[in-house]
């Protein structure tokens, strides 16, 4: 495993105070923000998640873009000087996670968006994917063992296998490298999916480790950490939370492996950079990761749910929950399309003002939809 750079002073004294590996760091000649190569920035976004990485020649990955009722995430991009996105991944469809999806889609236009492809009853959703079939960019729902390269990053899909409806268990979890550095990212993938990870046989080693679910215990199981074996681990969470992140179990577990941990509600924005050899961590603020007040609660943090897609639709009879599974169809158009009833053919859907000749192929490609 690789060693960790030299930190300031601070970073010394966090590492003391919550008991991080101290065994990790070494003597380096290497000081704060001179470490050219690739950059990874755990925004702080409040009680949600969004992460920058970026390369020295241009790479841009964009991974969750936060909470729908919080949009600090335009701004760090704007202040980070981001012209374009090479990859928008979207770990799974909770508005704490693509909260702000649609706004990055339409002004920075990703080259490629990845999705779970779980279909999500929720008005945020509805806009994401509005946004990315208007967009020009590659459309992908990666499953486990895939692979893709983006500049000097590598990336492999470590989750899911196969959707199971549940938006925390079905998020992507990626192992992306740059060189001899590794950086796991797993959205809110819970415990029974960490438990699939670790069976699959795939590489977990990594030095990085976003921490799942804000550091719910729900995730982040004693033994998914003893297979990636990070040095650093990171959780994005709001300082006082009504969820209790962290969790005091994870804080513990962390604790007994010296694993070095920071968070966003603590220490604001966290960036870690590298040479593809060694890390070097800098935070916004100073502050002590502890545990949060309500220790084992469990969340749901979303109000609607995975609503299972039949095999057909019948525009004449369906509910608005199932004619938002015709491609490009969102809430709105679902209840004009209730309004005009009843249809002869699937052409006369045309005759709603937001529904032309591109959304009715789409509708007819698919092959769901019937008038009978």
């Amino acid at each position: 495993m690789k060693k960790l750079a030299k930190w300031s002073i601070m970073g010394i004294m966090l590492v003391l105070l919550i008991g991080g590996c101290s065994n990790s760091t070494q003597t380096s000649s290497v000081t704060e923000n001179t470490l050219d190569g690739a950059k990874f920035t755990f925004f702080d976004v409040g009680q949600g998640d969004s992460t920058l990485i970026q390369a020295d020649d241009g790479t841009t990955i964009l991974i969750d873009t936060g909470r729908h009722d919080d949009n600090r995430i335009l701004t760090y991009l704007e202040k980070a000087n981001i012209k374009k996105i090479d990859l928008l991944l979207l770990t799974h469809p909770h508005s704490d996670h693509i909260g702000n999806a649609d706004k990055v889609i339409q002004k920075y236009k990703p080259k490629e968006i990845w999705m779970d492809g779980l279909v999500f009853n929720s008005s945020i959703y509805e806009r994401v994917i509005d946004a990315a079939l208007a967009s020009d960019a590659k459309y992908k729902e990666p499953r486990r063992g895939e692979k893709a390269t983006f500049g000097p990053f590598g990336i492999q899909v470590l989750s899911p296998d196969k959707l199971s409806d549940n938006a925390n268990n079905d998020s992507i979890a990626i192992r992306l490298t740059y060189k001899d550095i590794a950086a796991i990212f797993t959205g809110d993938a819970e415990k029974s999916r960490e438990r699939e990870m670790v069976d699959s046989g795939l590489d977990l080693n990594a030095q990085i480790l976003d921490l799942g679910h804000h550091g719910s215990s729900t995730s982040n199981q004693p033994y998914f950490l003893d297979a990636v074996k990070p040095e650093v681990a990171v959780y994005s969470a709001e300082k006082g939370n009504s969820y209790g992140h962290p969790h005091r179990e994870v804080v513990q577990w962390l604790k007994d492996r010296d694993i070095t941990t920071y968070g966003t509600d603590v220490e604001g924005t966290v960036t870690i950079e590298t040479d593809g050899k060694q890390i070097h961590v800098a935070t916004e603020k100073s502050g002590t990761p502890e545990p949060g007040s309500n220790t084992g609660k469990q969340t749901t943090e979303e109000p609607g749910a995975a609503v299972p897609m039949p095999d057909t639709i019948n525009i004449n009879k369906a509910t608005a929950e199932e004619l938002q599974y015709l491609p490009s169809i969102g809430p709105v158009l679902a209840d004009k399309i209730i309004a005009e009833r009843p249809y002869k053919s699937i052409d006369e859907l045309k005759k709603i003002n937001g529904i032309g000749d591109g959304i009715v192929r789409q509708i007819k490609e698919q092959g769901k939809a019937t008038v009978k």
